[in-house]
């Protein structure tokens, strides 16, 4: 990717909105890769989530080929992919479970 731009949390868009509850005894991060309306390659994350934390990224208006990716931190700044996936609706939630070595991917409910 050529272009990295970074979405934060607060900023108001009126594209998709992908959010990461953190239940799992660990750090974890969301990474949302995408292409702008423009055809420009770009990457939204919502930095390091807590146990217990629930952040969202909202995407520009146009988006296409988004790819949700939910990555976990073994130890120290090891992250390690959890989850790789691509958009299913207009707005999705995904839930981290577990523990560093047993985590799991479920719906928000």
């Amino acid at each position: 990717m050529e272009v990295r731009a970074t979405t934060g949390t607060n900023e108001t868009n009126t594209g998709p909105e992908i959010t990461l509850q953190n239940r799992a005894a660990m750090n974890t991060r969301l990474r949302v890769l995408y292409t702008d309306a423009n055809g420009t390659p770009a990457i939204a994350e919502t930095g390091r989530l807590w146990t217990g934390q629930t952040k969202s990224v909202k995407l520009p208006v146009g988006s296409k080929n988004i790819n949700i990716i939910v990555e976990k931190d073994l130890f120290f700044e090891t992250w390690r992919v959890a989850y790789k996936g691509t958009l299913t609706n207009e707005n999705q939630c995904v839930r981290i479970v577990g523990v560093t070595l047993f985590s799991k991917i479920h719906p928000c409910k």
